[in-house]
């Protein structure tokens, strides 16, 4: 609705501006003019402004129309003329103007190459390449010229302001409208609709909010609740969070990661594993038993830093590879309520694959764009 909304008040613009411009388009080499003098139709001729910038005409001669508007040519006809004609009344029209290539590109409907006419300003050039996409940064936009970058800011042009960005184009210019950067935060766990959430820009989102945009917890929910930020998790009390206590609910960050434990005695493993999700805790239950119950790791595994984090925030490094090979223990430790287990790729985590959950999904999308 935006968008069209848009659109509207640049076709309105251009409507209003279009005879307005016609007068103040500056001539060029190329263009082809019709000149005339009423009551003398022998004055009237077609020229094509020469490569030098200049026309011929009766009476007159030579005359630069180069950089000229329609106006100024017609009034330096008229007083040449007026050595020959009383009162000569003079009419210029442009028949037809030299084509520019103009290249849009970025965030627009239809990106491409434009061939347009001279007198085509930008706003013209973004109607014909279908105006701009939601995601443009509008604002952002600039007109590169030879070795010149013009800062646009084409929000306000398309809303009727700042009109002396709507430049007057010359062949070879390429406009640039970038995109605005998707940002993007994920929730897992026990709530209602885990997935992937967009963050609006320009608007801070505190985890109470955030989590109050999935639908809030389930029935099974624990007592706390995980924030993972910048790599690292951090633990708050779940009751304090609904409250709002600011101790408890920070800003949420594009790339974050927000994790509802269960109540119920679980464990979960997420990552580079067959079968992740949460599994019944027992006791003596250890890393490798997990692993196997999940169907053992991908290829891709890196099973000398998996990264064990304890219901109560503590974070462990494991090296299971040593249990393997070596058979130490240390290295396949016993699992506890609420841990929660996760195994990166070789070098790094890929958190689009750490925060799968099972339940509703049959395959990994990228909730996370964060390396570890």
């Amino acid at each position: 609705m935006q968008i069209k909304r848009i659109l509207l008040t640049t076709i309105i613009i251009l409507l209003i501006t279009t005879p307005v411009l016609s007068q103040q388009y500056e001539l060029n080499v190329g263009d082809r003019i019709s000149i005339s003098v009423w009551g003398h139709q022998d004055l009237t001729r077609e020229s094509t402004i020469d490569p030098d910038g200049r026309i011929s005409y009766p009476l007159v001669g030579t005359i630069e129309a180069e950089g000229k508007s329609i106006n100024e040519l017609k009034e330096e006809l008229k007083v040449s003329l007026a050595e020959y004609i009383i009162n000569p009344e003079v009419n210029v029209s442009i028949l037809s103007h030299r084509k520019l290539e103009i290249i849009v590109m970025g965030a627009v409907r239809n990106e491409g190459s434009f061939e347009v006419r001279a007198d085509n300003k930008l706003l013209d050039v973004i109607s014909l390449a279908g105006g701009i996409r939601e995601n443009a940064a509008a604002e952002e936009t600039n007109l590169q010229r030879n070795d010149q970058k013009i800062p646009i800011n084409l929000k306000e042009l398309l809303r009727g302001n700042n009109q002396e960005d709507n430049y007057q184009l010359e062949d070879g210019d390429q406009i640039f409208v970038p995109e605005r950067e998707i940002l993007n935060a994920s929730i897992q766990g026990e709530v209602r609709n885990p997935g992937q959430y967009e963050l609006k820009h320009e608007q801070e989102i505190r985890l109470n909010e955030f989590l109050a945009q999935a639908g809030s917890v389930t029935e099974n929910s624990g007592d706390i609740i995980r924030l993972i930020s910048d790599g690292e998790p951090i633990e708050f009390e779940l009751e304090d969070t609904l409250a709002a206590k600011s101790d408890s609910n920070p800003v949420v960050k594009a790339g974050d990661a927000v994790y509802i434990p269960s109540a119920v005695e679980q464990v979960t493993i997420l990552g580079e594993i067959s079968s992740p999700g949460s599994y019944e805790w027992n006791e003596d239950m250890r890393l490798a038993n997990l692993i196997a119950q999940a169907g053992n790791t991908s290829d891709r595994a890196n099973l000398e830093k998996i990264r064990l984090i304890h219901k109560e925030g503590e974070m462990r490094e494991i090296n299971i590879e040593d249990f393997f090979e070596n058979n130490n223990l240390a290295a396949n430790p016993v699992l506890e309520p609420g841990d929660l287990v996760l195994i990166g790729e070789e070098d790094s985590i890929n958190w689009s694959r750490v925060f799968f959950m099972f339940s509703g999904f049959n395959n990994i999308k990228d909730f996370f764009d964060i390396s570890w």
